[in-house]
């Protein structure tokens, strides 16, 4: 008995730990009323901490995107020096030879405003910009020398060069796609995990309830056997099984107890409420009819599945190595030019008048002759690369395609195995009830009425882990083609 009571004892701080608030956690002790599987995912996606993150993750995705898109427009910028000044002797050599020593005493500011547009198709860049300079001389009388270039039209263009840019407007729009699905993956998968927690939850309320029920069943039964041995209709060993029963019923209610707050708390924790908060679950509603064709959901999940569009993801990038590779193996030129407009004067009003004309133009090659083979040895290393992934991602896209096959084949059987679970049920408490009548009236003995007992138990249990089953594989086949087949339409979430 004091062992009984020890351990009782633990149980009760446990339970009793389990269920404070932490320091420093306000305790809000309200009551959120019953909750169905829809109400606790529709949380979980709103408020969880996985949640949050993963609208971080696309928030940033955003960004990213919009940091590249930016890159295909006009950029306005305005660069100069604020004025400078340079006092310093130098060394100026004469006609004659001789080297003497002057000093100097001036100033230079200068701005230019300029627009840059990055042109996609070849990867140039094609600049307007207009500039002003101003130079000051300190020596006796000051003097001012002005420079203005009113108008400088230039282009930098790579020829038979690596197209950076072009590439860039191939990967970024699928990483960013990528990005979507993800988060909506995501939020599936948190409908998932919800589901795994809420019907372990759930079963663990209907162990409670049932050792509940098997306690006062059990005390109610020693209790008639009592009286039964008592008058001498049964022998000593019922008796003793009886109250056998009765002790372990109780001992299952004080482990049920501790499991159900157990998880109700973690459970709360995941659906981002404090564990101080009230709460009950719904009984799990009837079972949707869904019909999912299989080709249907192979189709959508290459389209809408973030690893199929990352096997895409992948080749393109193999195809940008090696086409790196081979660009900068290979001759290549570089072209700048810039045609203007350009005056000088000692005053400002007259800096306008009748510019001159400024050209610029010069064209840059590089060709290479000889390196050991190291263009050669880096165009085999891309191009047997970009084969590796070609041939992992057949492989890796032929197992998913397994994947989804084997997850709707399954899903379509789950409902059958519910409906035959909840049968199962059914006959079970059905038959319990008879064997309890038939006991009280002496029909049968006590050790078929506890196996009549411990039956309903596991067909109870069977039945939850059965709707437990067919819900997870309904998000799981949701997260893998990002679709509704109940709906029939396209799984999306706002950020």
């Amino acid at each position: 008995m004091n062992k009984v009571f020890k351990t009782a004892s633990a149980y009760f701080i446990i339970i009793l730990l389990t269920t404070l608030p932490a320091r420093g956690q306000q305790s809000s002790n309200e009551n959120l009323g019953i909750l169905s599987l829809d109400d606790c995912i529709t949380v979980a996606q709103d408020q969880s901490a996985v949640a949050n993150a993963a609208r971080y993750a696309l928030i940033a995705s955003r960004w990213q995107y919009k940091s590249f898109k930016a890159d295909l427009l006009p950029s306005l910028s305005l660069s100069g020096d604020a004025p400078n000044y340079n006092k310093s002797i130098f060394s100026n050599v004469l006609d004659n030879g001789q080297v003497t020593f002057s000093s100097r005493t001036q100033s230079e500011a200068e701005a230019e405003l300029s627009i840059n547009q990055n042109i996609l198709p070849t990867g140039g860049t094609l600049s307007l910009s207009s500039g002003l300079t101003r130079l000051g001389i300190f020596n006796g009388e000051n003097t001012y020398l002005w420079q203005s270039t009113p108008l400088v039209v230039g282009i930098n263009q790579p020829l038979f060069q690596y197209n950076n840019l072009k590439w860039r407007n191939r990967v970024e729009p699928l990483q960013y796609k990528i990005a979507q699905k993800e988060y909506v993956e995501e939020m599936e998968d948190i409908a998932q995990t919800v589901t795994q927690s809420f019907f372990d939850v759930y079963l663990a309320k209907i162990n409670l309830e049932n050792a509940e029920f098997n306690v006062a069943r059990n005390d109610s039964i020693y209790q008639i056997s009592q009286g039964r041995y008592n008058v001498g209709s049964i022998a000593e060993n019922d008796l003793l099984q009886s109250e056998l029963a009765l002790r372990n019923a109780e001992s299952d209610l004080t482990n049920a107890q501790i499991d159900y707050d157990r998880l109700l708390n973690e459970f709360k924790i995941l659906l981002g409420y404090p564990t101080d908060v009230q709460l009950d679950l719904e009984a799990p509603e009837e079972l949707p009819e869904i019909s999912v064709n299989i080709d249907k959901a192979r189709q959508l999940a290459l389209q809408n599945n973030s690893e199929s569009l990352n096997y895409r993801l992948n080749e393109m990038q193999a195809d940008r190595q090696l086409d790196q590779a081979k660009s900068e193996a290979s001759f290549g030129l570089s072209l700048n030019a810039q045609y203007g407009l350009n005056q000088t004067s000692t005053d400002f009003a007259d800096l306008y008048n009748n510019p001159q004309n400024r050209q610029f133009f010069s064209l840059g090659f590089e060709v290479p002759i000889f390196n050991w083979g190291k263009q050669r040895a880096q165009i085999n290393a891309a191009r047997n690369q970009q084969r590796e992934v070609a041939n992992s991602i057949q492989f890796q896209r032929r197992q998913f395609m397994q994947q989804v096959e084997y997850t709707v084949s399954q899903f379509l059987q789950l409902r059958g195995q519910v409906l035959l679970a909840a049968k199962a049920d059914t006959i079970a408490q059905r038959r319990y009830q008879v064997a309890q009548n038939r006991y009280l009236i002496g029909k049968i003995d006590i050790t078929n009425l506890y196996i009549a007992q411990d039956e309903k138990d596991s067909a109870r249990q069977a039945y939850i882990r059965a709707l437990r089953t067919f819900w997870t594989g309904w998000y799981e086949l949701r997260q893998l083609t990002l679709y509704d087949f109940q709906y029939n339409r396209p799984i999306t979430y706002d950020l």
